[in-house]
Order: structure tokens, then sequence, then C-alpha cells
């Protein structure tokens, strides 16, 4: 993977979280994905997402149900290039408190495959797989299982 090319994507998993730990505005966090883009949570017990109008929908829940956010990302590792797709993985602890005071910390691995669009980095299959045990007030939270 030229050098160039793991900078764009190493950018875009930081800008993920950025745009997710500010809980305000989803433009950013919608700006970073294709418009038929995927997003499987599935192996958190969380959904499989299909479609920015499907993010939108999700992350808007998420927003309004959390008082805060905070990721820590890491151990990034570029995983494949094919001279126009590009995948990376990253390690990320992530912290949370919803409203009603509930709290979550989980330790998982990003997975996100991304393509160059309009001069920008987009993602367009996002995966999330966990590396420790999940917290059953990852499910409490999101309203799931």
């Amino acid at each position: 993977m030229p050098e160039n090319v793991r900078a764009g994507l190493q950018a875009l998993m930081i800008e993920y979280c950025y745009a997710v730990d500010g809980l305000k505005d989803m433009q950013p966090l919608l700006d970073l994905f294709t418009d038929d883009a995927r997003a499987d949570f599935t192996a958190i017990g969380l959904p499989m997402i299909n479609g920015k109008g499907e993010i939108k929908t999700f992350f808007d829940g998420v927003f309004a149900g959390m008082s805060h956010h905070f990721h820590f990302i890491s151990n990034f590792r570029p995983e494949s290039w094919d001279g126009s797709v590009g995948a990376m993985t990253a390690y990320v602890i992530g912290m949370g408190r919803a409203n009603d005071g509930n709290t979550v910390t989980v330790q998982v691995k990003y997975r996100m495959e991304c393509i160059e669009q309009d001069g920008a980095w987009k993602c367009r299959h996002y995966t999330i797989t966990p590396m420790m045990p999940m917290p059953g007030s990852l499910t409490e939270i999101h309203g799931e299982g």
C-alpha cells in the first residue's frame, strides 16, 4: 500500500472517531461514507446497516441517547490495496455514557474498506469485531438484544 493511501485511510479512521465522539453534528460522520456503504456491527450484537440513510438513522439514535463518547484508536495496520480499494484495521477502546447514566467500555477492532471519491477517502464497508468479551451494557444502551 502506498504511503499516501495508508495515511489517507488512517486519517479517515481518526476522523470517524472524532465525528462519533462529537455527538452533535451528523454531517462530518456521513461525509466519511459512500452512499452505498455497509456497516456490519453484528459481531458486537448490533445491526447490519446498509446505505448512508441507515447509517444516519443508527447514529441519530446514538447521538440522541448518549451524553459522552470517547474512542482511543491505535495499532493501524494496512490490510490490502488493489490499486483502487484499500483496507485498514485498527484497535479501538471505546467508552460512552448514556443519558440515563449507564456506561459502556468496549475493546474492538475496526476494519474499513475504502475508496477515493471526489478527492477524498470514503468508507464503503466497515466492520467492528470484539477483541475482548462484550459488556451487557452495550445492548442495554442501544436497546438491542
